[in-house]
């Protein structure tokens, strides 16, 4: 049974504390450093009736945590497979490798409100790879309901990138920007070990309840 370790702080100052030998890949969603605005209030583009419904859905999020400075993802980089999303915030910071697109909107969404997809950075090689998987708002394939995180990822987005770094059975795997707990989830599905990192106590624990649902669902299977 794949085990996980889940630690509440900055990543900055736990990753140094920990024995990283073991660890894989690195897979995470960092801030971006691009001030987002997660209240969503001020959206426009879109039908009034999709707005009210974004905006409700949204509306509880305070600013991300350390999102007002640019990110530098050199910390990241010594690690054996990696990906990193947010690509377009921090390409300058970062080597030669692969583009991972996530279309979030089907085909005729694109152009609509709220941006038409996201990419990664993934180490290595240099191609680029398109994974559609709607999440238009509150217009989503899996996971319906409230938000839980104001840059949340699905689960099964998490699930194509771990297939993207071609890991071994029982690898473990760094998130040091754990937010909601998708890669975690992601994890304990593929079979997979797991270390999680997370700055926000709230998004903290509920990553943790969501984690220890999603191990646990697995060992009943082992």
């Amino acid at each position: 049974m794949p085990d996980y370790t889940l630690h509440h702080g900055d990543c900055m100052d736990i990753m140094p504390t920990l024995d990283l030998s073991c660890v894989d890949a690195v897979l995470c969603d960092p801030p971006y450093g691009c001030k987002n605005d997660c209240s969503y209030r001020n959206i426009s583009g879109g039908s009034a009736e999709n707005l009210d419904k974004l905006a409700e859905c949204r509306k509880d999020f305070e600013p991300i945590r350390n999102d007002s400075t640019p990110f530098n993802p050199a910390h990241l980089l010594s690690f054996p497979k990696a990906i990193i999303w947010g690509y377009q915030f921090m390409a300058d910071k970062l080597p030669q490798g692969t583009v991972l697109v996530w279309q979030k909107k089907t085909f005729v969404e694109l152009g609509t409100i709220l941006s038409d997809g996201e990419i990664a950075w993934q180490k290595g090689n240099k191609g680029v790879y398109i994974y559609e998987h709607r999440w238009n708002g509150f217009l989503r394939a899996t996971e319906r309901g409230k938000t839980l995180h104001p840059t949340q990822k699905p689960v099964a987005l998490m699930r194509w990138c771990l297939d993207r770094l071609k890991l071994d059975p029982g690898a473990t795997v760094l998130d040091p920007y754990m937010g909601s707990g998708p890669v975690g989830v992601a994890c304990a599905e593929a079979g997979y070990k797991y270390i999680g990192i997370e700055i926000e106590e709230d998004y903290y624990n509920i990553a943790k309840s969501r984690i220890d649902a999603a191990y646990e669902q697995t060992s009943l299977f082992v």
